[in-house]
């Protein structure tokens, strides 16, 4: 534990060796009470770091070390994810903070850096967004307690106008800051939601200049989401993967390079799942001696469910789980968010089709193996 007293503190904070460190201050004014434990938050490479402090008076510097422009926070949680907080980037030099109580921290001050700067400058955008969303949301609500169909479908409409709004100002912000981590960041968090098209991500990655942010932390982030997701993706090679099967041997994607595979993801517990396998059994009986196979991949965490699932259904391909549920590698290598799911793979390697369920799967292999 470390403390504060009108000096300054020394945090060693996680460091890439592959580039150049450097130094930055923070200087401080707080109105918290003395003894009041406050926690510095940081997370590189999906590991989350913190430092605490105890406030001794209303002043307070500290001395800190970071690999590049990275996101921080404060709080008054030892849980990096509690809320409220108060974020800011971390530029070489000094960062002046006037640090709020805990119901107000995320209203304190934090001035100072390039990077500060450009990301206050967004929040501001954002916030104002944010206003008019709630507005509408409110107006919504309204309506739909007096039945009022014509405004709430006017409402509706003007909420997806705002969401269309929203994703160019993004684009547009990110464009007149390039060269900054800030917009990386934006990209990663704001535009690499499920619920939005890739497109969205790649349009604006595109946009960063390369040459500058390239390995750095955000940028190398979307870099990896848009790779993983291209290996999803109709047209592009499936991602691979190694994963154990019913009897704790590894199983490859690889080890069926030359087949038409289906990679089912499914799990025992999951209802649809059980009423598409008919389907699926009948599609393996009838091509698989044409060269088409099915790996299931089970979100499963109990391995006898899945095991007798697996009999039960008469399910006698090859399959595989890292008994981890929703949390299954493979599942979330693939951005598998609802079961039954399947991709299917060419011989190639190459995704050709998706979410093939009922007669949709046996309409495809019939285009393939009857040409």
């Amino acid at each position: 534990m470390k403390y504060i007293n009108l000096a300054f503190l020394l945090l060693l904070l996680f460091s890439v060796q592959a580039q150049q460190d450097f130094n930055f201050t923070i200087k401080g004014q707080t109105q918290v009470s003395p003894g009041t434990q406050v926690y510095l938050h940081h997370k590189w490479n999906d590991v989350f770091f913190k430092d605490s402090i105890k406030i001794k008076s209303s002043t307070f510097q500290i001395k800190l070390k970071s690999a590049e422009p990275n996101l921080y926070w404060f709080s008054y949680s030892s849980n990096p994810e509690t809320q409220p907080m108060c974020f800011f980037f971390c530029d070489p030099g000094t960062l002046q903070v006037n640090l709020k109580s805990q119901d107000s921290i995320a209203y304190s001050s934090i001035q100072g850096g390039a990077s500060q700067t450009v990301y206050m400058d967004y929040r501001i955008m954002q916030s104002q967004i944010v206003a008019t969303q709630m507005a509408l949301q409110a107006a919504y609500q309204e309506a739909a307690q007096k039945n009022d169909s014509p405004k709430m479908t006017q409402i509706s409409q003007e909420f997806n106008n705002l969401n269309a709004y929203y994703l160019k100002s993004i684009k547009e912000f990110v464009s007149q800051h390039r060269n900054s981590p800030v917009s990386a960041y934006i990209i990663y968090t704001d535009l690499s939601h499920p619920s939005l098209p890739l497109s969205e991500t790649q349009e604006a990655f595109a946009l960063l200049d390369g040459a500058v942010l390239k390995n750095t932390k955000f940028y190398t982030l979307i870099e990896n989401k848009i790779t993983r997701a291209n290996g999803s993706s109709i047209g592009y090679k499936a991602n691979l993967f190694t994963q154990t099967n019913t009897d704790g041997k590894p199983v490859k994607l690889e080890d069926f390079k030359g087949q038409y595979v289906l990679i089912d993801f499914w799990a025992s517990w999951c209802r649809p799942c059980r009423m598409e396998n008919p389907n699926v059994v009948a599609a393996y009986q009838k091509y698989k001696q044409k060269g088409f196979t099915v790996l299931g991949v089970s979100m499963d965490s109990n391995k006898e469910a899945w095991i007798n699932a697996i009999k039960q259904d008469q399910l006698t391909w090859t399959h595989v789980s890292d008994l981890k549920g929703w949390a299954n590698e493979v599942g979330q290598l693939y951005g598998v968010s609802s079961i039954p799911q399947n991709f299917l793979i060419g011989p190639d390697g190459v995704i050709i089709a998706k979410e093939l369920r009922g007669p949709a799967l046996e309409q495809k292999l019939s285009e393939l193996f009857n040409k």
